[in-house]
């Protein structure tokens, strides 16, 4: 219990979140906690996504003119596989946090903002918490909204500087939309924590998270630019 209330600092003292990493497990909660987020709402997603899927499809008919049965196929193939990838999420949060955690590292022997991979590793878990409520707070939008969603950027609500710039499309609208008010928040209860975790300065804490955020933007422009609608 103590685990599960330590990691809820996140949100409001990264400070004492910090202290609690070296802990035993202070990973497991928030690991479990985004997993179950992440497993649920991508399945309340699925109509959407099936949306997307839909929209790709079409595009291929246009281009292609596929028959009705194999237009059939492709849309069921692309069902199950949103199925399968939404069961694997947990998995791949793993990873990506993993990742992160080890660029944060490397980073940090070069700034000398050193720490231990697991205790990076557990922290940057535990702000993983703030980009889960991110996501939910896009699927409570888009379920109000009612609307029909036929692209990515459609499913991703604006929650920073895009709610003033609605005409950006495809990597413009990813570098926006991705700095999201969720997202600061992320980076900055991050480098906080990690400057109370190594005892470095707050700057030399944020240069050494950089190479962390900058992959997910990368990967962020990459998604939009690929999916349905993105390069429009």
């Amino acid at each position: 219990m103590s685990g599960l209330v330590g990691m809820l600092n996140v949100f409001v003292d990264p400070g004492a979140t910090a202290r609690r990493v070296p802990a035993k497990l202070s990973w497991l909660w928030p690991l479990i906690t985004i997993s179950i987020i992440y497993v649920v709402f991508g399945y309340l997603l699925l109509p959407y996504t099936a949306g997307i899927a839909d929209a790709a499809i079409a595009e291929r008919v246009t281009q292609q003119g596929l028959r009705p049965e194999q237009v059939e196929r492709a849309q069921t193939m692309a069902r199950m596989f949103s199925r399968i990838a939404v069961a694997f999420t947990p998995l791949f949060l793993i990873v990506i946090t993993l990742i992160l955690a080890w660029l944060v590292s490397v980073m940090g022997s070069i700034t000398g903002a050193r720490a231990k991979f697991r205790d990076v590793f557990s922290l940057m878990a535990a702000c993983s918490l703030i980009p889960a409520l991110q996501y939910i707070a896009a699927f409570v939008v888009v379920r109000v909204k009612g609307d029909e969603v036929h692209s990515v950027e459609q499913l991703t609500p604006p929650f920073g500087l895009d709610i003033f710039l609605q005409d950006l499309h495809g990597v413009a609208f990813a570098v926006v939309n991705f700095f999201s008010i969720f997202e600061v928040w992320y980076i900055v209860v991050l480098t906080v924590g990690l400057s109370y975790l190594t005892k470095s300065t707050k700057a030399k804490a944020f240069v050494t998270i950089a190479p962390a955020w900058m992959l997910q933007l990368l990967l962020r422009v990459i998604q939009v630019s690929l999916a349905p609608g993105g390069r429009s």
